[in-house]
């Protein structure tokens, strides 16, 4: 399972996701809307978040809704998303 993790967080864009879902749980079309991905890319990204287990889903009539299943992920994303900027 670590391995997962480690793996789903070595991503900018998936660290871009987790950072969209910090603020409020988000549809597919959100966030495609949000963080400028193909809808494409954004399934196949967070399909690898749920894989492992840094992401839920629920469905809310015909929307899907994802959300981060531990507040500790969007303390993660938030700090790496911000080293990686002070970096480059």
């Amino acid at each position: 399972m670590q391995t997962l993790v480690l793996s789903a967080i070595s991503n900018p864009v998936r660290i871009k996701l987790l950072c969209c879902l910090s603020k409020k749980n988000k549809n597919v079309q959100e966030l495609i809307d949000s963080c400028g991905l193909t809808q494409s890319a954004v399934s196949q990204h967070l399909s690898k978040l749920k894989k492992a287990g840094l992401i839920k889903n629920e469905r809310q009539g015909k929307f899907i809704f994802y959300s981060l299943t531990n507040s500790k992920t969007a303390e993660i994303a938030n700090k790496l998303n911000s080293f990686c900027k002070e970096v480059n």
